[in-house]
């Protein structure tokens, strides 16, 4: 039997591609605040491995039809920010955890805090 975790942060997104990694980096600093490897109010950074997911950080338990707004959301506001990059259709849904870390890795030009927690993703659904 699986314990299911209600407590831990789900992420929704998708890993960045070249073009959408390079916009991240090129960011001024009025859309900087968009997009966040700390806790954001807008999108989050999280990677796994060497590959860099941009989405929503959700800390509460979702119903189903709220998934396709948190898409659209993550996808509204990189249309904002980069209009002419190409961005997928379909979102993945990861489990989440924060770890012990004190750093967390970013992409250059959006930095973290040296004493933010890492968040490590701990699975995912297809």
């Amino acid at each position: 039997m699986l314990e299911l975790l209600v407590d831990e942060p789900i992420f929704i997104g998708f890993k960045a591609g070249r073009s959408l990694r390079q916009l991240l980096e090129s960011l001024g600093n009025a859309d900087k605040k968009y997009v966040s490897s700390e806790d954001s109010t807008f999108l989050r950074l999280c990677r796994i491995g060497e590959d860099l997911y941009v989405g929503k950080l959700i800390h509460e338990a979702l119903a189903t039809d709220r998934v396709d707004d948190i898409r659209r959301n993550i996808l509204s506001i990189l249309r904002k920010l980069g209009p002419a990059v190409p961005l997928p259709t379909t979102l993945r849904i990861f489990a989440c955890r924060v770890v012990n870390e004190t750093y967390t890795p970013t992409v250059d030009g959006l930095t973290s805090s040296p004493s933010a927690p890492a968040l490590s993703v701990i699975g995912a659904t297809r």
